[in-house]
């Protein structure tokens, strides 16, 4: 079936219509191409379907850098050149939110176009002849891989990282772990990078150890040495395919890597720890943070509710502009990253609590404040925190969000329940060739 592409929509489909006029939604095309599809699913008013060929290509068309685009799920643009994938971006979310009367201004764009991921998780899997691979997931399937590397997206260093530690696994005698048996050992690795100081984390992820030797690991450690800031093993035996922990081992250098953002001319310091939060574009996130500056417009008596606070990092940046940052999160060791990157940075005016945000809106002991952030995860705001702003009404309020379809959801429900108006979106591209967009939105009483 053919159909011809009207417009890019969120969350990165391209939108089109055949011979009977229902929207059909397929990955991989762009504005004003004819392509051949097949239907995957068929409803009323709509449809989705899988591209087979480019019809008519639209002259913007170019090829993918990476050999397993289209395989892989981790890209959506790579199709378009990079200047052309910004005004995409900006007009699906300018067509969520700007019904709302809100203007959107340009798009900024990531200082790195490639190489801009300062975390990677890779995952071990059994080649066709039954050796150790280590690769991503193939697009829509957990049990089917893509070796790697290269992966064009991450940081480059990880390149050479990856190498040696499946060369280590394979010479260890030991096997990949199977998802459906949950026999074999080797699971996922983990890399991070601080990209500002260099410094390098591996963290090697198995399922529960068998009965090691002393000196397992000394090979691995032997190689990685003087490269690598730290190494760690970390033991998974849960049947879930996420990287969990049951017991973390430094087995070589320091607890943590340092990163350092400059912000509104200031200079911050966090720790990363092999499990901390931490954005996956250090470089994007000084420009996210610089807008939640711009957009708040903080004054030094403002006290700031930061609600889903994470890692504590928005805050902490806020810290020195305010009178005071109370940041909520649910999950512990997120509080205790943020204690410590407050002492840190001398953040005395920040506290953090731990708890659900939900619960603690409700029973928690919350102190007077007339200023809030939200930076809730893809779901967006719950009713009782929409309900909690309707009930305190703050001043301020600076939503920043990683799902515009759900910021456009909230925002609606907020400005209908309460007397607030929206101001403009700054919005920045923190994750190139993806179809993820950063939003920051400033909301003010009326």
């Amino acid at each position: 079936m053919e159909i011809s592409i009207e417009k890019i929509v969120y969350p990165g489909k391209a939108l089109g219509r055949g011979a009977d006029g229902i929207a059909t939604f397929v990955d991989g095309a762009l504005s004003g191409e004819v392509v051949d599809v097949t239907v995957t699913r068929n409803k009323k008013t709509f449809k989705e379907a899988v591209l087979n060929t480019v019809v008519t290509p639209s002259p913007r068309r170019i090829g993918a850098r990476c050999p397993s685009y289209g395989a892989c799920g981790g890209c959506s643009f790579q199709h378009a050149d990079y200047t052309d994938q910004l005004p995409i971006k900006e007009a699906y979310v300018r067509e969520l939110i700007s019904p709302l009367g809100i203007t959107v201004n340009p798009l900024v764009a990531s200082p790195d176009v490639w190489g801009y991921r300062n975390k990677m998780e890779f995952s071990f899997f059994k080649e066709n002849d039954g050796g150790a691979g280590l690769g991503l997931h193939k697009k829509g399937a957990f049990d089917r891989y893509i070796s790697v590397p290269p992966c064009f997206i991450c940081d480059e260093d990880f390149t050479a990282v990856v190498g040696q530690v499946l060369n280590f696994a394979r010479q260890s005698g030991l096997g990949v772990y199977d998802k459906k048996t949950h026999e074999g050992f080797y699971r996922h690795l983990v890399l991070r990078k601080a990209k500002n100081t260099g410094q390098l984390l591996v963290n090697l992820v198995t399922n529960s150890a068998p009965s090691l030797s002393g000196g397992f690991f000394q090979p691995l450690i032997d190689v990685v040495k003087g490269k690598v800031s730290s190494l760690y093993h970390t033991q998974n035996g849960r049947m879930s395919d996420a990287v969990a922990c049951d017991c973390l081992t430094l087995l070589h250098g320091a607890e943590m890597i340092e990163e350092r953002l400059n912000v509104g001319r200031k200079e911050y310091r966090f720790d990363i720890s092999p499990f901390s939060f931490f954005q996956t574009n250090t470089r994007g996130a000084e420009l996210l943070y610089d807008a939640v500056l711009q957009a708040g417009g903080w004054k030094k008596d403002d006290v700031v509710l930061d609600l889903y606070c994470g890692t504590g990092t928005i805050g902490i940046v806020v810290a020195p502009y305010v009178k005071e940052v109370i940041g909520v999160e649910q999950v512990a060791d997120a509080v205790n990253d943020a204690n410590r990157n407050r002492d840190k940075n001398a953040g005395a005016n920040c506290s953090f609590v731990a708890g659900s945000v939900e619960k603690w809106i409700k029973h928690g002991d919350i102190p007077s404040f007339n200023a809030m952030i939200v930076d809730p995860p893809r779901g967006g705001l719950s009713s009782k925190v929409i309900s909690f702003i309707a009930k305190t009404l703050p001043e301020k309020i600076i939503y920043v969000s990683c799902n515009p379809a759900t910021l456009a959801r909230d925002i609606k429900d907020i400005t209908a329940q309460s007397p607030y108006v929206a101001g403009h979106a700054l919005c920045v591209d923190m994750f190139p060739h993806t179809f993820h967009v950063e939003s920051v939105v400033s909301l003010a009483r009326k």
